[in-house]
């Protein structure tokens, strides 16, 4: 009887063990698998195969790593950072797992999950360039410019040729009106990969500094990668409108024409074309540009102080004086606003309210104030 059970006991261990090594074949199997369709880049299928080989291996540390990896490449967030947990449990130095999952929660918008990750990351490996440039872009997102910019050089200190984070300083120097600066990060960026985006900035930055050619030469250059964007064509109509006005006019309305046609929710482009518009007294075609550009964004304070001009060129007092009202809430320092109010009253001879606004403004603009005076002492 003894033996018998000494028998049982054997086979039963040995089955066990026969079991167990059925399952670690099976999860290679399945993790050689992945890594071969992992390589030809199907990564659906990939990812399916992974978590074949880690559920028959739990502890097949790079199996949920790929996996994660292949859930973010697919857009699949919730099931990446399930994955890369599930790594980071296994190994807490596995710098590439903190750094996908840190990419994981950034895409969901928990950005102070992703740059704890993305910390951690470089804790264990100080070098790596493309968690600095997460960091950064987690930053950005939280509107913190500064600590975006520590983040994007350290990218830049170790991977020189990362051409994403030259582009993102470039891009925030401009946001911060440091245009000389901006532009030496968006030459590097353009030297490493041309763009349409590097070319917009190039743009941008040299008419703010009134490098007129440079800017209508970058954005050019920009249309040469994309005929179609709008982003440039508006550049270029700017540079027109506001370096070179009122000679190149007309060649700005061409720009911000073609500019609304490829992007036509621009409200930019339409202020840009009903100012001009209105430069050449073309008042009922500016209108309907100014009253777009409002819809488009309702804060807009230049284009109701435009289109209230536009009405009052037009003998529309009643909205002219309801757009300036309307500026005056976005901007209640504009000067523009309260003179093109003074003369609609002058024009309805209402001098109380006409006395009023030549009151508010004569603080804010002497010389304008004494032009609205000389009206009313004219009526």
């Amino acid at each position: 009887m003894k033996s018998v059970c000494k028998n049982i006991s054997i086979t039963i261990l040995s089955l066990i063990v026969a079991a167990v090594s059925f399952a670690q074949t099976t999860s290679t199997e399945w993790y050689n698998k992945a890594t071969k369709l992992f390589d030809d880049e199907q990564y659906k299928e990939a990812a399916v195969a992974f978590d074949k080989a880690s559920q028959l291996d739990p502890k097949k540390e790079d199996a949920f790593y790929k996996a994660g990896w292949c859930y973010n490449d697919l857009g699949r967030y919730d099931n990446a950072i399930d994955r890369l947990n599930k790594t980071v449990a296994l190994n807490k130095n596995n710098h590439l797992a903190w750094q996908e999952l840190g990419y994981a929660y950034k895409k969901t918008s928990k950005n102070e999950l992703a740059l704890s990750c993305l910390k951690k990351a470089v804790e264990i490996k100080p070098t790596y360039a493309l968690a600095y440039k997460q960091m950064g872009d987690v930053y950005q997102n939280l509107d913190k410019d500064d600590d975006a910019i520590a983040a994007y050089k350290k990218c830049y200190l170790n991977e020189e040729e990362n051409d994403d984070a030259c582009y993102n300083l470039g891009y925030i120097y401009n946001g911060k009106a440091e245009y000389t600066t901006a532009l030496e990060w968006l030459n590097k960026a353009n030297k490493i990969k041309e763009g349409v985006d590097v070319f917009n900035e190039i743009g941008f930055a040299n008419y703010k500094l009134k490098n007129n050619d440079e800017a209508i030469n970058a954005y050019q250059s920009a249309l040469k990668i994309n005929s179609k964007n709008g982003t440039s064509y508006k550049g270029i109509g700017d540079v027109y409108r506001l370096n070179y006005s009122p000679a190149k006019i007309t060649e700005a309305i061409e720009s911000y024409v073609n500019a609304i046609e490829y992007n036509p929710k621009s409200s930019g482009s339409h202020y840009g074309l009903g100012w001009c518009y209105n430069e050449k007294s073309r008042y009922e075609e500016a209108i309907p540009m100014l009253v777009k550009a409002i819809e488009l964004d309702k804060t807009f304070g230049a284009a109701y102080t435009e289109l209230g001009y536009a009405y009052y060129m037009t003998a529309k007092y009643a909205e002219g004086l309801a757009a300036l009202k309307a500026g005056l809430v976005q901007n209640s320092k504009s000067t523009l606003c309260r003179y093109y109010s003074g003369l609609i009253y002058v024009k309805q001879k209402d001098i109380a309210n006409a006395t009023i606004m030549y009151n508010e403004l004569k603080p804010l603009d002497a010389k304008l104030a004494e032009k609205l005076l000389a009206k009313i002492n004219a009526m």
